[in-house]
């Protein structure tokens, strides 16, 4: 009988302790913001051997720039089988001001060090956070991961993090192209027209580039489109700082020998990061750089103003080159022509579709923030990256508009990047492909 107690004890133990790690996935916070890390199949984020650690790195969009909010530590508790670590982090409360119709977004950076194993496992993961999340709100993020390494010999403490070593944000709202128009070698007039619609989500997500010693590559380098495609591994659409519900639309007219271009008020940025390891030794504290390195670009906040149905995002039109380093042309190549007679007209849908593969057209627009930071200061090779602009109808990316001609017939080009961008295609698979940079779209 004494047997049949203890194993009854023994279920019941384990049993709650299932349960408490099952039931922590479902914790919703009363004092701020908890966020649960999963792995790609939904689970508890844990490490993959009996002795393990995760690092965690955890960044925010503010409407005053990306800001790091901490760094927190996970160690793994109780026996292998009877692991009940739980995946949790509180941030607290923040002190954010959020519009009712924007979210913004949180970047969580992880480290796994499998010391049994001896791998570093490095990976990434994002949410979104409302006006009504400040208050109390649990957010399961998926973490991928992108890298395993040979964990270095250390003894006693010791924490991953990155730090940024260069960057640029824009402090005031500054005119960024989502359609360039170059007629310059037309034959006659050229409109063209890009509308969002406030009844879908409008996101406008970040491009995160990983590589080794990038800051001594991009700056000593004769051919930056080499470098950058020799040097890196591009992320497309992996964290969106900012979303919102707006109405957009704007239509250009571009005479032959002219270029045009639409564009909205935002605030571009770009960030430069490295990896450093930290520890203590012999009774001091010290970092040292890993050698990884890593670059984001994106928009951290979009001007808009409050409509009678919606908010407007704010913008315009020019006849004029954008103010882009021009460096940003030699990154894109040809993706596709279409032959326009007079009168005739071709959807920016249609080339969206045309210019990017089956997992790249998620993508949307390509919006060129890294050309951008060029003219204030980035090295040049930051100009081949574009961030995203998607606007987003039960998964797929619809943006209205298109370009119609009013001379005589000519060939249009569309543009993509001469990059690839690599995007989750499923749980354990990848795929990569070119995006539109800009819709950039030349009349020849």
């Amino acid at each position: 009988m004494n047997k049949w107690i203890g194993r009854f004890l023994i279920f019941i133990v384990i049993t709650s302790l299932v349960w408490s790690s099952v039931s922590a996935q479902w914790m919703l916070s009363d004092d701020g913001i908890t966020l649960v890390l999963t792995n790609e199949e939904g689970e508890l984020l844990k490490g993959f051997s009996r002795d393990y650690e995760i690092q965690v790195q955890v960044d925010a969009a503010t409407p005053e720039g990306i800001k790091t909010l901490g760094h927190y530590r996970i160690k793994r508790s109780g026996f292998w089988i009877l692991d009940t670590t739980r995946s949790v982090i509180k941030l607290g409360k923040l002190n954010m001001s959020i519009d009712k119709e924007k979210r913004y977004g949180l970047r969580i950076s992880i480290w796994i060090i499998d010391r049994k194993n001896k791998i570093l496992y490095r990976g990434f993961g994002s949410t979104l956070i409302s006006q009504n999340d400040l208050n109390g709100a649990s957010k399961r993020i998926p973490i991928k991961i992108v890298e395993e390494d040979v964990l270095p010999k250390h003894e006693g403490w010791y924490t991953y993090k990155w730090e940024t070593i260069e960057s640029w944000e824009a402090r005031d709202y500054m005119k960024v192209p989502i359609l360039i128009i170059d007629n310059r070698k037309g034959k006659g007039r050229l409109q063209s027209s890009i509308a969002l619609e406030a009844n879908y989500k409008t996101q406008f997500s970040a491009t995160l580039v990983y590589g080794v010693d990038l800051s001594v590559k991009f700056k000593n380098s004769n051919d930056p489109v080499n470098v950058l495609s020799t040097s890196v591994k591009i992320y497309g659409k992996e964290w969106i700082p900012i979303e919102g519900s707006y109405y957009f639309y704007r239509a250009v007219d571009v005479p032959a020998g002219s270029i045009g271009y639409i564009y909205i008020l935002g605030k571009p940025y770009y960030r430069h990061e490295k990896e450093y390891l930290c520890a203590w030794g012999m009774g001091s504290y010290s970092c040292t750089p890993t050698g990884k390195e890593r670059i984001d670009v994106g928009i951290y906040d979009v001007k808009a103003k409050k409509g009678t149905n919606g908010y407007l995002l704010e913008g315009g039109y020019e006849i004029a080159p954008p103010r882009l380093d021009s460096i940003f042309y030699e990154f894109t190549e040809e993706g596709f022509h279409y032959y326009l007679t007079s009168g005739e007209g071709v959807s920016l849908k249609y080339l969206l579709r045309e210019t990017s593969g089956e997992c790249g057209i998620q993508f949307g627009v390509g919006i060129p923030v890294g050309a951008i930071a060029v003219l204030f200061g980035a090295p040049a090779p930051v100009a081949g990256l574009v961030a995203s602009l998607q606007y987003e109808k039960a998964g797929k990316v619809s943006i209205d508009g298109g370009v119609q001609n009013f001379g005589s017939s000519v060939n249009i080009h569309a543009f993509r990047s001469s990059q690839p961008y690599t995007f989750k295609a499923g749980l354990f698979n990848s795929c990569s492909v070119q995006v539109p940079t800009g819709l950039y779209i030349k009349a020849e």
